[in-house]
C-alpha cells in the first residue's frame, strides 16, 4: 500500500490490525496492486479524490470504506481508505488552482493513483442551470491563462494544443445516462460575482460553470496521462448575488452528487 513505508510497524498492528509477521506480505501485495481487506486479497484500482473545502469533504467520510491512514504532506491532508471495491486516497487541498494542482500531483506521484476525481461546488454561467443541480464536466479551460502575445489560443497553456482539457469519455457516458448534464468548466483564481466578468467568460469560452480548482486538477492530470472526471453541484449564479447564494447552497446536494459519481465509477471499472 502506498502509505506503508511511511509508518512504523506499530501502525500496522494498532491501526490496520496487521500482525507484525505479515507486514512484508502486505507490502508485497501492494506492489502487485492488491490490498488486504477483511483478511482477503483484493485486486484494486487506486482512485484519487481532490476536494477543496470541509463541506465538500464531509460527505466522503462514511462512504469510502475503511479508513487506513491520515497524513499531511506539503500542508495537504490525505485520507486513505480501502474497501472490497478498491483503494481511495482523498486529498483536502484548500481553495485555488495552485492548491488543487499540488494535491493532484501528490496523488499521482506519491500515492500512485490510477484515476483522479474532483468533486465540489461551482457557479453557474449558463442561465438554464439551477441552484443545487448536479452536473458533470465535459471539458475544462483555464480562463486566466493568456499567452496570446506568443501565438497561443486564449486559455491555453504553453504546452497544450488547445485551451480545452477533456474529461474521461468512458465515465462521462455512464454519468450522462443518469440524467446529469455535461458542461464546460471555466476555472481560475477568482470567485465570480460580477455579471460583466461572467458574460466575458461565456463569450470567450462558451462555458457553463466556473470554479477555482478545476484547471489545476485537469491540466496536471492531463500532463501525467491520468484520466479524470469532475462532478459539480451548482451553488450560485456567478452574478451580483453570488456570495449570498453560495452561503445558502453550500451544504446542498453534495451527498447525492457523491452517490452519483461513486456509482458511476464502480460501474465502469467493474467491467
Amino acid at each position: 500500500m502506498y502509505l506503508a513505508v511511511k509508518y512504523k510497524t506499530s501502525f500496522f498492528e494498532e491501526i490496520l490490525n496487521v500482525p507484525r509477521g505479515t507486514l512484508n506480505r502486505f507490502l508485497s501485495l501492494a506492489v502487485l496492486g492488491k490490498v488486504l481487506y477483511n483478511g482477503f486479497e483484493v485486486d484494486c484500482m487506486k482512485i484519487g479524490f481532490v476536494v477543496a473545502m470541509d463541506k465538500e469533504y464531509e460527505p466522503f467520510l462514511d462512504k469510502l470504506g475503511e479508513l487506513r491512514a491520515v497524513d499531511v504532506v506539503c500542508g495537504i491532508e490525505f485520507c486513505s481508505y480501502v474497501s472490497e471495491k478498491g483503494e481511495v486516497a482523498l486529498a483536502k487541498c484548500g481553495i485555488g488552482e495552485i492548491a488543487a494542482s499540488s494535491a493532484t500531483s501528490l496523488l499521482i506521484g506519491l500515492y500512485k493513483v490510477d484515476y483522479i476525481l474532483n468533486f465540489g461546488l461551482v457557479g453557474a454561467l449558463d442561465e438554464s442551470l439551477l441552484e443545487r443541480e448536479i452536473v458533470a464536466v465535459e471539458s475544462v479551460v483555464h480562463y486566466d491563462s493568456d499567452l496570446t502575445p506568443f501565438g497561443h489560443p486564449l486559455g491555453a497553456a504553453a504546452d497544450l494544443p488547445s485551451p480545452y482539457v477533456f474529461s474521461d469519455p468512458k465515465l462521462l457516458s455512464v454519468i450522462s445516462e443518469k440524467n446529469v448534464r455535461l458542461v464546460r468548466l471555466a476555472s481560475g483564481d477568482k470567485f465570480i460575482a460580477d455579471p460583466v466578468r461572467k458574460d466575458q467568460i461565456v463569450s470567450d469560452f462558451s462555458a457553463g460553470i466556473c470554479d477555482m480548482e478545476g484547471a489545476g486538477v485537469a491540466i496536471t492530470a492531463y500532463r501525467a496521462k491520468i484520466p479524470f472526471t469532475m462532478i459539480k453541484v451548482i451553488s450560485d449564479s456567478a452574478g451580483s448575488d453570488a456570495t449570498n447564494e453560495y452561503g445558502k447552497n453550500k451544504n446542498a446536494g453534495l451527498v447525492f452528487a457523491l452517490d452519483v459519481v461513486l456509482g458511476a465509477i464502480f460501474e465502469v471499472f467493474k467491467k
